[in-house]
């Protein structure tokens, strides 16, 4: 096996190129929407659109994450992708040209958010049921961890160059870098060569609900899936209120705020090349479960920091950790689920991914009773609790090895 892991295999490359260019184009609509409908150069409106615009996206794109998937699992990868990629360049163009012409209203805003949320849950599961046709299933864990490298490193650059390009050329013309990213990401993936799918088992293959029975049935699964839905929904509700931390708490305004992300995003970034360059072999399990504890310990004690440099040492902690257990979980999901439920599978998993969206709703509403400091550390203490919860109950998670899982990998399917 190749030194260079997953980067080894040309196909895989192209994917990971296509990657960055998609990731790129969707920091652009989440930071060019926020500008669009709050900005006096925009619809000026009131903060709390800025949520309903999110939240527009998001349910689609929870809601349909698994009945997608189960088109990931029936269906030809190359063209789910390329509707859904294309149709999402389209829509954005169209919008950047209703912007710049003066015709754009918030309603406009509500019904592109819904359509393009629609299409990245068409997109999600297909996204990662297809990467094992790239690759040696021996370079999984590398695979993932590419894949990671990505949205964390667009998680550090994308709003600086999104507000740099928003300020030079305009928010209407910052939209057509979000077509252009999808259309990019569009046709390099028709030109990646697959791997073949594997043949289907005879009979009936469940339907929709077969993935989540499996999850159901596999303690690891259950385990690995459980850890990113308290993450997402309970321990990631830090990120909606970083804002609050840096004007109200910690009072480093919006310099400070972009060093907060920044902090994050960097330790997320090294965070997955520790899990390339260190790995884990036999411990699996048990890393993921310390590492998922870990995390929200350290975003708890980020809540009731008032010193700055401690502040960011301990956001660069937490996305270091949070990295390393979430780069563990889908490397696990990717090695050990069937071919045939491989796209509802990881359909599941790119749903609890996108609830982060919905998690800062209950926690603004949380932070408004007890305060923003009480309700970031509840949200990430209860991501510890369920970690150290399942590390004790769940024997099977304490003995999972990546390496073993490799070994037990299925031919390539889709």
């Amino acid at each position: 096996m190749s030194r260079w892991g997953a980067l080894s295999s040309g196909p895989f490359r192209v994917y990971w190129v296509a990657m960055f260019s998609r990731v790129f184009g969707l920091q652009f609509r989440f930071i060019g929407t926020g500008w669009l409908v709050a900005s006096k150069d925009g619809l000026d409106m009131d903060p709390v659109w800025i949520g309903i615009v999110a939240v527009a996206s998001a349910v689609p794109t929870i809601v349909l994450s698994v009945p997608s998937g189960i088109l990931a699992d029936r269906y030809d990868h190359r063209k789910i992708l390329f509707w859904s990629q294309s149709l999402t360049a389209l829509s954005s163009f169209a919008l950047a040209l209703a912007v710049i012409g003066g015709v754009v209203n918030i309603w406009m805003v509500i019904a592109w958010s819904i359509f393009t949320g629609v299409l990245a849950a068409l997109a999600n599961p297909t996204y990662s049921a297809i990467m094992p046709r790239l690759i040696d299933m021996r370079t999984m864990a590398s695979a993932v961890a590419m894949v990671s490298t990505v949205w964390n490193t667009m998680r550090v650059i994308g709003p600086a160059a999104a507000g740099l390009l928003i300020a030079v050329i305009g928010i209407g013309q910052a939209f057509f870098v979000t077509a252009a990213g999808f259309a990019l990401s569009t046709v390099l993936l028709q030109m990646v060569a697959l791997k073949p799918v594997a043949e289907r088992p005879p009979g009936p293959d469940g339907g929709m609900l077969e993935g989540i029975r499996h999850i159901a049935r596999e303690p690891i699964f259950l385990a690995t899936i459980g850890l990113s839905f308290f993450t997402s929904v309970f321990g990631g509700s830090y990120q909606a209120l970083l804002p609050i931390f840096a004007d109200d708490v910690l009072k480093v305004g919006p310099t400070g705020f972009g060093w907060m992300e920044a902090a994050a995003g960097v330790g997320g970034f090294l965070g997955t090349f520790a899990i390339i360059r260190v790995g884990t072999g036999g411990r699996a399990g048990i890393t993921m479960s310390i590492a998922a504890a870990a995390f929200g310990i350290f975003i708890a004690a980020f809540a009731y920091s008032r010193n700055f440099p401690v502040s960011l040492v301990l956001l660069f902690a937490g996305g270091f950790v949070s990295s390393m257990y979430l780069n563990l979980g889908m490397t696990t999901l990717q090695l050990r689920v069937p071919d045939e439920l491989r796209g509802r599978v990881m359909g599941v998993w790119s749903m609890t991914y996108f609830m982060a969206q919905l998690g800062g709703l209950p926690a603004g509403a949380l932070a408004q009773l007890i305060g923003t400091p009480a309700a970031v550390a509840i949200g990430a203490l209860s991501v510890t609790a369920f970690a150290l919860i399942v590390l004790i109950t769940a024997p099977a998670l304490r003995r999972m090895s990546t390496m073993a899982a490799t070994g037990q990998a299925g031919a390539p399917g889709g």
